[in-house]
C-alpha cells in the first residue's frame, strides 16, 4: 500500500467512522503528512517497508527541531496511523514499542505576598477600580481558576456565612471560605457598582461595563494592564494568583489535601506541584545563604 494512498484511508477513516473533530484530523494531518515526507526522501515509498528502526531515527530527527510537546503529538499521530494500518492492510505494526517522551513539569509562575498586596491595592474610587479589586480578591482570596470567576453568579454567594459556591471542571462543585478582604471587596462592588451595571437583570456576580458577563479575555487584558502600573512581571497571569493562592497557603502551614479541595483537583499528583515550588525556594535560599555554600 502507497503511503499517500494509506493516509488518504486513515484520513478517511477518522472522519467518517471516528468523527474526530476538524481541528483534530488537520493536526495529525500536518504531522502525518510530515512523517511520509521523511520517509519517502528516505526512499520508503509503502507503508508495510516502515521499520520501528526508522521510525525511532525520525523522532530522533524531531527531538532537534521540535519541542517535547510537538514531538510527543506526532509520536500518537503516528501510533494511531500505523494502528489503524495494521489492522486495516494485515501487516505488523512497526510502532507499537514507540513511547512519547515524560512531559518536563514546568513550576507555575505566582505572586508574592507583598505583590499580591501592591496589585490588590485601590488605586483610587472609580467604579472601574472597585470592580478590577473585587475580581482578583475573589480569583486570589478563593483561588479560582479565570472560567470559574466569570461563571461566578450572585446566587453561589452566602456573604453572611462567608462561603462560596463554585462549580468547577466536570461540574465539581465545592465550597471555599471568604476571607474578610475578600468578603469588604465584593460588598463594596455590589453595593456601590453591580446595582448600576445591571441593566439587563443578570444573575452573573461580576458585569462589565455593559452590563454583560465578564470574559476571561477581559479579565486577562485587565490584569495585564495592572501589572504594568504596578510595576510587576506582566508575564503574571489570572492563573498566577490561584498559583500564589496555593502556594501561600501551603507557607502558611496547610495540608496538601486541603489545598486539594480548595483548588477542586481530582488528583492530588497535581496539587503536588506547589511543594515542588517550595522545595524550590528552600534550596534557592540555602545556594544564597548558607555559610558552607558560600564561595571563599
Amino acid at each position: 500500500m502507497k503511503l499517500k494512498e494509506a493516509l488518504e484511508n486513515y484520513l478517511h477513516y477518522i472522519t467518517s467512522v471516528d468523527q474526530k473533530s476538524l481541528a483534530t484530523i488537520s493536526s495529525y494531518r500536518q504531522d502525518l503528512e510530515r512523517y511520509l515526507h521523511y520517509m519517502e526522501s528516505n526512499m520508503i515509498l509503502a507503508i508495510e517497508d516502515i521499520s520501528y528502526e526508522m521510525i525511532h531515527e525520525y523522532i530522533l530527527n524531531m527531538n532537534q527541531n521540535y519541542a517535547a510537546s510537538s514531538v510527543n503529538h506526532a509520536i500518537t499521530s503516528i501510533r494511531m496511523f500505523h494502528e489503524y494500518s495494521a489492522i486495516t492492510y494485515h501487516i505488523p505494526n512497526p510502532a507499537v514499542f514507540i513511547k512519547t517522551k515524560k512531559k518536563e513539569r514546568k513550576l507555575p509562575r505566582y505572586l508574592s505576598v507583598e505583590e499580591v498586596d501592591k496589585l490588590l491595592t485601590y488605586q483610587n474610587e472609580s467604579d472601574q477600580e472597585i470592580c478590577n479589586v473585587a475580581i482578583l480578591e475573589t480569583i486570589y482570596g478563593c483561588g479560582l481558576r479565570v472560567s470559574e470567576c466569570v461563571s461566578l453568579k450572585i446566587s453561589q454567594l452566602s456573604m453572611n456565612q462567608g462561603i462560596i459556591r463554585v462549580m468547577g471542571k466536570g461540574n465539581k462543585e465545592r465550597l471555599i471560605p471568604l476571607n474578610s478582604r475578600n468578603i469588604a471587596a465584593i460588598k463594596k462592588y455590589v453595593d456601590i457598582v453591580r446595582k448600576k451595571r445591571n441593566v439587563h437583570k443578570s444573575p452573573y456576580l461580576f458585569l462589565n461595563q455593559h452590563g454583560n458577563p465578564y470574559t476571561r479575555q477581559q479579565i486577562h487584558i485587565m490584569l495585564k494592564n495592572r501589572c504594568h502600573s504596578c510595576q510587576i512581571d506582566e508575564r503574571i497571569s489570572a492563573h498566577s494568583l490561584r498559583h500564589s493562592f496555593a502556594t501561600h497557603l501551603l507557607d502558611g502551614g496547610a495540608d496538601l489535601r486541603s489545598v486539594q479541595e480548595l483548588l477542586g483537583h481530582s488528583d492530588i499528583s497535581t496539587t503536588q506541584i506547589y511543594t515542588h515550588v517550595q522545595n524550590k525556594r528552600l534550596k534557592d535560599a540555602y545556594a544564597s545563604f548558607h555559610p558552607r555554600n558560600r564561595k571563599e
